[in-house]
């Protein structure tokens, strides 16, 4: 518990510290992208979950730094994604379940070129997320189960902006993300890795 409460504060500090200078003199924006994740086989050394693929969906309030080279913002994140596989020493099984994951993240982006038209960015971010694994069962079992847990999460990407007009930007990007260790109920460490591609739009306020 104590553990969690730390990733928490941590979110909180990131976030308040991007609006801890004057934020008035600067540009401010709201986004949303949505599009489709991908998740690595989740291992935690007794058992591996294969996953189809799933949606991701991002919103984010942010501001554009006065050199316009770069942006700071918070952002929320929701992706979830299908279990369709169980591997154990034993082989294979039909599995079903959901993993879903709710990110907190302080992100940094910096225009590798800012010119009138196509605006290409580097990404990164940090935080924290809450993992939840929920209805778990063994395909026609109607015995279900569910666990959630929080770790430190981060992200990197890669994206283009372009405008649609004046103070609206159409936003495309390439995003990894993933988290620190954490101990599932079966005593195993493992962690959470994704790599989405989203499309969402980028709105001056």
């Amino acid at each position: 518990m104590k553990m969690k409460n730390n990733y928490s504060l941590l979110v909180a500090a990131l976030i308040t510290g991007l609006w801890a200078s004057p934020v008035s003199a600067m540009e401010q924006y709201v986004s949303g992208n949505i599009g489709m994740s991908w998740v690595n086989d989740i291992n935690d050394g007794a058992f591996k979950y294969s996953l189809d693929g799933g949606t991701n969906v991002l919103g984010a309030i942010g501001i554009r730094c006065p050199d316009r080279d770069c942006r700071l913002e918070a952002e929320v994140g929701y992706q979830t994604n299908s279990i369709n596989t169980l591997f154990s020493r034993f082989g294979s099984s039909d599995y079903r379940g959901d993993v879903n994951v709710w990110s907190f993240l302080a992100n940094g982006y910096y225009n590798i070129y800012d010119g009138k038209g196509f605006k290409p960015y580097l990404t990164a971010g940090l935080g924290a997320a809450r993992i939840k694994f929920d209805d778990l069962r063994f395909a026609g079992d109607h015995n279900r189960y569910s666990e959630h847990e929080t770790a430190l999460a981060y992200q990197v990407g890669v994206g283009a902006a372009v405008p649609l007009s004046p103070g609206v930007k159409l936003d495309a990007r390439y995003r990894h993300f993933a988290t620190a260790d954490f101990r599932l109920d079966d005593g195993f460490d493992t962690h959470f890795a994704s790599n989405s591609l989203l499309l969402g739009l980028r709105i001056k306020l």
